[in-house]
């Protein structure tokens, strides 16, 4: 073995596939939780590749027959799920197996992507260490122990991973500038076509466009970024969103908000106020990952002038605007990594109509690119600027990480069964009727009626004496 590919590559992939295993391995014993019973074990779709057609045509939750409304459209999710099931049937270890080794992969794209943008910052030789660095905070941390561990997050993994792909592919055709007219044709349409996959697993997908464009700018500059040769680059991306768009509107029917919002006390006003609340949520979890249980109602905010309120505006325009000032002085791709930071959230923000848990960790996998990146590149200036500085920074890092690490572990375990996670979500947040609702259930299922009708009662008071009741789940503890 080439002595270079091993120090530049194999070594930095081993570590991270010890890393990843040594973290999730416990996974593998872990069951199907939560929205993993409707979206796997009772989702007819998943049990054989004939019913693609009717995948495509319908919205995420139309394999029911009962009526839910169309709200995402995810039809490649299933796909992976067929695949799954043909494999490994419903043994859960299989499942998590795959789940792994798609954060793995992800993981060693990371460490790819980064060591090329380092090197073509003239960090040399010295970007494999960096750049090792960031993907490794990637592979440990914390807030992605939910997409790694719960298997109904399956699409935040594979979506990662085709924007991974085709940015990797953008990046090294923007900078190398040449090519066969079959390589050139190739290089526009391989990214396009795993934009138009990634779509089919989550709208966040749409940010890809807006991440390569920022790429360009950094390494071109403003000149020329909208000349013919240019805005050529995005028309494969337009092409692609003009598909998926016509797919999506087409499955649900025209339906683009749903009919009914969970949340609907809240005034447009206030809507956007928890929406900003959320995305200061988001930057803390990102940087500071404690204190983030699973699973946790939202408690609204309704003025400004609340301190959390107030606070959550200060940070969502300071943190941009500081991690600017501070990025632009050391390189020039500070706006790509604000906008890998920021852009995947931003689409989570209209989470509060649809979820009685607007803040999820998985929200935050794309995001922990951007932190590596930042890692990377602050680590990367260090090290040029004074190497003994620079190493003991690379050393405190990854010192740091082996914490984060333990966390993640710490955060990963919950996903284990129903039991374990609602009590999870339960511990912090004592009136969550929802997690209440589900222990009673699963009592239930146990046999243990007369616990179980207990646990569904105090649910039911917990909703039903709260400031705002939830109907729906009145309904669901009211059957059960």
């Amino acid at each position: 073995m080439n002595e270079g590919f091993l120090k530049r590559t194999a070594l930095p992939l081993i570590a991270l596939a010890l890393a990843v295993f040594a973290l999730y391995y416990a996974a593998l014993w872990y069951g199907f939780v939560y929205d993993d019973n409707e979206l796997i074990l009772k989702n007819r779709w998943v049990l054989s590749f004939s019913n693609i057609p009717e995948v495509f045509t319908a919205h995420t939750f139309g394999f029911r027959e009962e009526g839910y409304q169309a709200i995402s459209y995810r039809p490649m999710l299933f796909v992976i799920y067929m695949a799954e099931y043909a494999v490994f049937g419903f043994a859960p270890w299989g499942w998590h197996l795959v789940n792994v080794i798609a954060h793995l992969v992800n993981a060693s794209l990371v460490f790819i992507i980064l060591r090329h943008i380092l090197e073509s910052e003239n960090s040399g030789n010295k970007a494999v260490l960096p750049a090792f660095a960031g993907a490794f905070i990637f592979a440990v941390h914390p807030m992605n122990a939910e997409p790694v561990s719960w298997l109904a997050t399956m699409a935040e993994l594979t979506f990662t991973f085709l924007c991974l792909a085709a940015f990797y592919i953008e990046a090294r055709n923007i900078d190398r500038k040449t090519g066969g007219l079959v390589e050139r044709a190739a290089s526009r349409t391989v990214p396009a076509i795993f934009f138009l996959a990634a779509l089919l697993l989550k709208e966040t997908a749409v940010a890809l466009p807006v991440i390569v464009f920022a790429y360009q700018a950094a390494k071109n500059g403003l000149k020329g970024l909208f000349s013919a040769a240019s805005v050529s680059r995005y028309l494969p991306y337009a092409g692609a969103a003009i598909v998926y768009a016509g797919m999506r509107v087409y499955a649900l029917k025209g339906e683009v908000t749903p009919a009914a919002t969970l949340h609907d006390f809240l005034s447009p006003y206030e809507f956007a106020l928890n929406a900003v609340v959320l995305l200061a949520r988001y930057f803390k979890a990102l940087v500071l990952p404690f204190g983030e249980p699973p699973l946790q109602l939202m408690y609204p905010v309704f003025s400004l002038a609340e301190p959390r309120a107030a606070l959550s505006a200060l940070a969502v325009v300071a943190a941009p605007v500081v991690l600017a000032v501070m990025l632009r002085r050391i390189t020039r791709f500070w706006l790509l990594t604000l906008a890998i930071i920021i852009l995947p959230i931003l689409p989570t923000l209209y989470s509060p109509a649809i979820s009685r848990f607007p803040f999820a960790d998985r929200y935050l996998y794309f995001p922990t690119i951007g932190l590596a990146m930042l890692i990377s590149i602050v680590l990367a200036w260090a090290a040029a600027r004074s190497r003994p500085w620079g190493r003991a920074a690379l050393i405190a890092m990854l010192v740091a990480a082996l914490p984060l690490a333990a966390l993640a572990r710490q955060k990963s375990a919950p996903w284990a069964s129903d039991l374990t996670l609602w009590s999870a979500a339960l511990e912090p947040q004592s009136r969550n009727y929802v997690a209440v609702h589900t222990i009673g259930t699963v009592r239930m299922n146990e046999g243990r009626l007369q616990e179980a009708v207990s646990l569904l009662e105090s649910a039911l008071q917990m909703n039903t004496s709260s400031a705002h009741p939830d109907d729906s789940m009145v309904i669901l503890t009211t059957k059960a």
